[in-house]
């Protein structure tokens, strides 16, 4: 398999595919857990402000009392589908790395 793509929970390559949208505040919040950075962190790898990424997690913004329902986009979500893949993988490494090296005696 080429490298660069990133890989599903399932091992295999991931591709978009809007049939699975969910812009629920929760899910995106998962994905933010899943992926163990500050918001701040995955708003600047999304390509999108600070302040876009706190109103997706909170779901609504108010302005001058009136509340407006924020939903994240597909392309939003995928992303963050994707670092959360990636940072699931990394812990694996971390963990296949960490199992291989022999226990030091100290």
């Amino acid at each position: 398999m080429p490298s660069g793509f990133i890989l599903s929970p399932h091992g295999t390559p991931m591709f978009p595919n809007a049939e699975r949208y969910n812009h629920s505040t929760e899910y995106a919040n998962k994905l933010v857990d899943r992926i163990g950075q500050t918001p701040a962190w995955i708003a600047l790898r999304l390509g999108v402000t600070e302040k876009r990424m706190r109103y997706i997690l909170a779901g609504s913004r108010t302005i001058k009392g009136d509340t407006t329902e924020i939903l994240m986009s597909y392309a939003e979500q995928f992303c963050l589908e994707c670092l959360a893949a990636e940072a699931k993988a990394a812990k694996d490494r971390a963990r296949s790395k960490a199992a291989a090296s022999p226990a030091s005696d100290a």
